[in-house]
């Protein structure tokens, strides 16, 4: 058994970072929401194969902040990279590649990182190919192009992470899909409801 790597997700707000997390822990572990932001803390999503385990630590979008409110929220995601195995860069295949994901990535040791293009469901062919394109002038290790929705490139992706770890034992029992103690995602689930409901009568 493959010893625990933790994986950091990065990635500008919005860009499917939870909804990957989701998709390769098999379950929801982190809250999907259109709206940025979402997730403000750090959540840990735990995946067990027979061949090695996996943590995802799914971070709040980074991007420049203009509050005290976002520079909190980038503190806890940049935190996130030092005491990692491997950082994901994720961009979104829906939207050109610019200043936003370029500020993100100059925060990363690209050339370790892993890039993934995500909701290349929703993008066309030339528009994957042309963020692949402009991708490319980044000098990560490995580009993964997916659909975290219909789990198109997720099992090449987990193995390929699976592979850039060292032998040992198992962190976490091989049934948990989460290192939060149920009542905090029951609390956050309600909180992101609440914000939902209150935001549809504006």
């Amino acid at each position: 058994m493959s010893a625990l790597p933790v994986v950091a997700i990065v990635g500008r707000p919005n860009v499917g970072k939870s909804t990957l997390v989701n998709a390769m822990c098999g379950q929801k572990v982190s809250i999907v929401s259109d709206k940025p932001q979402t997730t403000r803390t750090r959540v840990r999503g735990v995946l067990t194969t027979d061949d090695a385990q996996l943590v995802f630590v799914d971070t709040p979008g980074l991007h420049k902040p203009v509050t005290a409110l976002g520079e909190r929220v980038n503190a806890t995601a940049l935190d996130s990279l030092g005491d990692v195995d491997v950082v994901c860069l994720v961009i979104d295949a829906t939207k050109p590649f610019g200043k936003g994901d370029q500020w993100v990535a100059s925060h990363i040791d690209m050339p370790t990182a892993v890039v993934i293009l995500t909701k290349v469901d929703a993008a066309s062919k030339d528009q994957v190919l042309a963020q692949l394109a402009a991708l490319s002038s980044l000098g990560a290790s490995d580009y993964f192009p997916v659909s975290a929705k219909k789990g198109k490139g997720i099992p090449e992706l987990i193995a390929h992470l699976a592979s850039r770890m060292e032998e040992g034992p198992l962190y976490y029992p091989a049934d948990t899909v989460s290192d939060q103690p149920e009542e905090q995602w029951v609390a956050r689930s309600e909180e992101h409801t609440s914000e939902l409901q209150s935001h549809s009568f504006i």
